[in-house]
């Protein structure tokens, strides 16, 4: 899931990056990080979006609800006035959805095969399921996020 995240700059090298996920502030499990570096800015937030996904999911939260209402709504919002920088993360969410279900698909093999080509090339994908239910979900929650 493509997560929106503010960033504020801090005034000076005393200071750290701060920064905040507004999906998940809005319900009430607040998603803030930090960081000292530029480059450590997606680790850092990464891993805070990861944390609090991970807990929502322990608490009985139903994630495929969750909804990020993009840069633009909160570049807008009154609330997010003092993050300067806006970054899009994105985060598999797909492992805390629920238990799996094995199911029996058919679609052509030339898409099969660039699926596998896909998922051989890239490590973010740990096999073809996940590469289709990574997909799935981009395109259900892509089409959610337009419907809003």
């Amino acid at each position: 899931m493509i997560f929106t995240v503010g960033v504020e700059t801090p005034d000076n090298e005393n200071q750290a990056y701060g920064m905040i996920v507004p999906a998940l502030c809005q319900l009430d499990y607040g998603c803030f990080s930090a960081a000292d570096e530029v480059e450590d800015l997606l680790p850092m937030v990464s891993e805070a979006i990861t944390m609090m996904i991970e807990s929502m999911a322990e608490d009985g939260f139903d994630l495929t609800t969750l909804k990020d209402k993009g840069v633009t709504h909160y570049k807008n919002d009154p609330e997010y006035a003092d993050f300067d920088t806006w970054l899009l993360v994105d985060i598999d969410v797909t492992e805390y959805l629920g238990s799996k279900q094995r199911i029996n698909i058919t679609m052509p093999q030339h898409l099969l095969s660039r699926i596998d080509r896909r998922v051989a090339s890239m490590p973010y994908y740990k096999d073809r399921s996940h590469f289709l239910a990574t997909a799935a979900h981009r395109e259900l929650y892509a089409h959610s996020n337009q419907e809003m």
